[in-house]
């Protein structure tokens, strides 16, 4: 009873000391926040930058703010399944469970939309006079895979009333529409950067740059563009003034500023020679060798490159780059040795036939230690460790070490599929997930490696298993996308049961595809206008091929050139009843695409709507086209941006669509 007693007690002293409605982290705790390493700080582990976080959330743990920025660096790392387990183990343990079960909501919003949104209406009827509770639901509602833009507008101003000069809440700057509040927030924003820049810049602060510039295009307006560019000029010469050499961050907002809004080449150049005299070891200086020597070097002009599959053949020009490439890369792996951002790099040189076996198993030890030490860096399917494992199947080397790979690969799939198998974020088919796809992959390799260790009973052993799996597994319908994969797997495995003394007669179905039945997906329903005042929804797309393109600006040169094919496409088709151009900008702002439209005087049908791009297709990036068949279904396959050298074959496409049922 005493025991029960004194819980009960301790228990109400720390709801009291619970600051759910404070807007920033309390003083004495901010010390040691902003004592923390820099998450962006790569010359230190995962585990280096990010264990003192842990630490730090299990000593104040009634601190709402301060368990916010602390979660923040893993949101995005749903793949680091072990870092998750742990965050939710402390979330489920913290004394105030409104803040437990907000923290947890917000984690999973990513991969569990349904059931975050759900407790998360559950939390914000608990604390709705919490600007957390609030600004987690503008998290959920901004993301376009759930694409509440009504939600989204309430919550970020109801933040803003709560928190007036918290800048953490300008990054959803995008959900506000409507234009004297959006001006009346960029203002707001402008205000906390020039105050930031009298006190002192930090490397946490310096998004907001670019924030403000995406937005102040749009308040200016284009009348007062000298004015706009006098503002970055002054932001581009306080970063100048206060650098942070090794920062990619602090590279990018000033190559951003010099070359789409100066539009002055000379200040890049200049920028980059002076990282690469005061930080020739980072990563920003890896990153400019590379680009210079690609942009000295560029490849064979018989781009794309050719595809033997094609029937096109790589030739002695092609060679002989590919040779001076991976000469080039290999030395500037070796200089940056040890670094992260050579780790990416050296994975890649793994597969190239002209690296000699002792320098493959100098760089995979160098890409297994770097995936190790930076687990937030960068994920890969199938896993780093499996492709190793086949690389040294294929070069006949450190066989030992190949079981213990493949095993370590299916765990590091697992683990990074843990919190994505169950998520209704995206479009998931049964028995395709990467982790079956990983096994399959390592089935392979086990049998390769049986069989060049000269261990013929384990081959055969594991090729009955193959046998049998495939034998319960064949598709009933033969032209489907399931059928082919089926196929795929039975030609691999006659291969292999060939090398492996085992005498398969050919199976003549094989020889006979026949058509793939490409896969159509009903279109979501939607309903948007686009920037004419005409309404469009899924109705809209029935009787017609519509060629759809999903777009923004910021993504430079191609979307730029993309955008000149699609006006072309639709002057050919705007007079035909059966076919339709629709584009769909996912730009921060519909005033940003809708201001370049007019700008250059296009005039296809564009609306604006990241989370109808999700709709049609989840995580397709851009510019990136799909075909809409009569009925009303997205076709899998993509298509190119239209051009003088593509439009042809998108409307041979789009004919042979229209007699599909």
């Amino acid at each position: 009873m005493r025991t029960a007693a004194l819980l009960a007690v301790l228990s109400s002293l720390a709801f009291g000391q619970s600051n759910r409605t404070a807007c920033s982290i309390a003083p004495d705790v901010e010390i040691d926040y902003r004592s923390l390493p820099s998450m962006s700080d790569l010359s230190r582990s995962w585990e280096e930058r990010y264990a003192p976080r842990r630490a730090l959330a299990k000593r104040y743990v009634t601190d709402w703010p301060l368990q916010f920025m602390l979660q923040t660096p893993i949101l995005l790392h749903a793949d680091m399944g072990r870092e998750w387990d742990l965050a939710i183990e402390h979330y489920r343990a913290l004394p105030d469970r409104t803040l437990g079960e907000l923290l947890e909501a917000r984690l999973l919003s990513s991969v569990q939309r349904k059931k975050s949104r759900a407790a998360l209406d559950r939390i914000l009827g608990q604390a709705k006079d919490s600007p957390w509770a609030h600004l987690a639901m503008l998290e959920w509602a901004a993301d376009a895979r759930n694409g509440d833009q009504t939600v989204a507008e309430r919550e970020f101003e109801a933040f803003r009333q709560m928190c007036p000069h918290d800048q953490l809440v300008f990054r959803y700057l995008r959900t506000v529409r409507h234009p004297e509040k959006l001006r009346r927030h960029v203002e707001a924003l402008r205000g906390a950067i020039e105050a930031d820049k009298e006190r002192g810049l930090d490397e946490e602060e310096l998004e907001m740059f670019r924030t403000a510039w995406t937005f102040e295009q749009i308040t200016y307006g284009r009348e007062h563009r000298d004015e706009f560019r006098k503002v970055v000029r002054s932001d581009l010469e306080c970063l100048r003034d206060h650098p942070i050499w090794d920062s990619g961050l602090w590279g990018f907002l000033l190559s951003l500023g010099y070359s789409q809004i100066l539009e002055e080449s000379a200040a890049i150049k200049s920028l980059s020679d002076d990282i690469l005299a005061h930080a020739p070891k980072s990563g920003v200086a890896y990153s400019i060798r590379k680009e210079r020597w690609e942009r000295e070097n560029p490849p064979p002009a018989n781009v794309p490159r050719p595809n033997p599959e094609e029937g096109q053949l790589v030739t002695a020009a092609d060679l002989d780059y590919g040779a001076r490439y991976t000469a080039f890369s290999l030395a500037l792996v070796k200089e940056y040795w040890g670094q992260e951002v050579a780790g990416f790099d050296a994975s890649q040189l793994l597969g190239v036939e002209q690296v000699p076996p002792e320098m493959v198993e100098a760089l995979a030890d160098f890409a297994l230690s770097t995936a190790d030490r930076f687990p937030d860096q960068s994920s890969s399917t199938p896993p780093l460790q499996v492709q190793i494992a086949e690389t040294y199947v294929s070069r006949k080397i450190r066989l030992e070490q190949v079981p213990a790979l493949l095993e370590k690969g299916i765990e590091q799939s697992e683990n990074q599929e843990k919190y994505n198998r169950d998520s209704d974020a995206y479009e998931r088919v049964p028995g395709q997930d990467n982790t079956s796809e990983v096994k399959k992959r390592v089935r392979g390799i086990l049998i390769e490696h049986a069989i060049v260790t000269n261990q013929m009973a384990r081959a055969r052993e594991l090729l009955n298993d193959f046998r049998r799996e495939l034998d319960q597994s064949k598709p009933v319908q033969a032209g489907s996308r399931a059928a082919q994969e089926w196929r795929r797997e039975q030609m691999m495995y006659g291969i292999l049961a060939g090398r492996a003394g085992i005498d398969v007669p050919l199976d003549p179905e094989l020889l006979h595809l026949g058509p793939q039945v490409e896969e159509r997906y009903p279109v979501a329903h939607f309903e948007a206008r686009d920037f004419s005042g005409k309404t469009w929804s899924p109705a809209d797309l029935l009787g017609k091929v519509t060629y759809v393109i999903v777009w923004r600006i910021d993504c430079g040169g191609p979307c730029q050139a993309a955008v000149q094919g699609v006006q072309q496409l639709f002057e050919r088709w705007k007079n035909r009843g059966d076919r339709a151009v629709l584009a769909i900008s996912v730009d921060e702002n519909p005033a940003i695409a809708e201001s370049f439209m007019k700008e250059n005087e296009y005039s296809f049908p564009m609306i604006y709507g990241p989370e109808i791009a999700e709709k049609i297709v989840s995580n397709g990036g851009w510019p990136t086209a799909w075909l809409i068949d009569l009925q009303g279904r997205r076709f899998r396959r993509r298509l190119p941006a239209p051009s003088d050298q593509t439009i042809s074959q998108i409307e041979e496409l789009a004919d042979k669509v229209a007699v599909i049922q």
